[in-house]
C-alpha cells in the first residue's frame, strides 16, 4: 500500500530546500551523457524539474521546454533565470501525486524525469511521448543497504530493472544499474534512454 503523503507538508519542505540552493543546479547524469540524442527543435517536459537543471540543457539544447513541480518557490526561480538568460522554459506549480493530475497524448518530443518516482504517472508518460519521441529517466534502485544516500520512503525506490518492464513498449536505447559515487554517501541508481515507437503508415 502506497504511505499517504500530504501535499502541504510536501511543498513546504521542497520550498525549504529549493530556497536554500543556488542556481543554475546541474542536469542529471543520464541527460548530460546522452544529449547528442536530443532532436534540434521541438517540445520537451521537466517533470519534477525543481530548479531545472535538465530544463535549462533541454532549452540550451533548442527544444521549448515546459516544467512542472509541487515547489512554487523552486517554479519561480526557475522561471526568473530562464527569462534572465533568454531561454524557452514555462514552468508551473503542479501537484503531479494526485489521480486527476494528466498529460494530454503525443504531445512531447522529449520527457526527462530524474529523481522522482511516482508508479501511475508511468503510462501517462509513454503515452505523452510523441512517435519517435525520448524518455530520460533516472532514480534510485532499492538495496539492502541502510546506509545508501536517497528517500527514507520505500516507495519512492524502484525494485531492480524495474523501468525495463514499465516502458516495454519503448525501444530501449540505453539502461544501466551502477553505484553513484559522487555524493557524500553512495546510492544504486537506474539510468533509461528509450525511444517511443514511430507511427508506421499502412499502404
Amino acid at each position: 500500500m502506497t504511505e499517504y503523503r500530504d501535499p502541504l507538508i510536501s511543498k513546504a519542505k521542497w520550498n525549504l530546500r529549493h530556497q536554500q540552493r543556488s542556481m543554475p543546479v546541474s542536469p542529471c547524469s543520464v541527460l548530460q551523457d546522452h544529449r547528442h540524442l536530443l532532436p534540434s527543435a521541438g517540445r520537451a517536459l521537466d517533470i519534477a524539474c525543481g530548479l531545472g537543471g535538465n530544463a535549462v540543457l533541454l532549452a540550451q539544447s533548442g527544444l521549448s521546454c515546459d516544467a512542472m513541480d509541487i515547489s512554487d518557490i523552486a517554479v519561480s526561480r526557475l522561471n526568473t533565470y530562464a527569462q534572465g538568460q533568454s531561454l524557452a522554459i514555462s514552468a508551473s506549480s503542479v501537484d503531479i501525486e494526485t489521480e486527476e493530475f494528466t498529460i494530454a497524448a503525443e504531445q512531447y518530443d522529449v520527457i526527462v524525469v530524474s529523481y522522482f518516482l511516482y508508479r501511475p504517472l508511468f503510462p501517462v508518460i509513454a503515452a505523452a511521448l510523441k512517435p519517435g519521441g525520448l524518455l530520460f529517466y533516472q532514480t534510485f534502485v532499492s538495496v539492502a543497504d541502510p546506509l545508501q544516500h536517497g528517500p527514507k520512503t520505500p516507495d519512492f525506490y524502484l525494485q531492480e530493472r524495474e523501468l525495463l518492464s514499465q516502458f516495454k513498449e519503448l525501444e530501449i536505447q540505453y539502461y544501466h544499474e551502477s553505484e553513484n559515487t559522487n555524493r557524500a554517501k553512495p546510492s544504486v541508481e537506474a539510468a533509461l534512454v528509450a525511444r517511443k515507437p514511430s507511427s508506421r503508415i499502412s499502404i
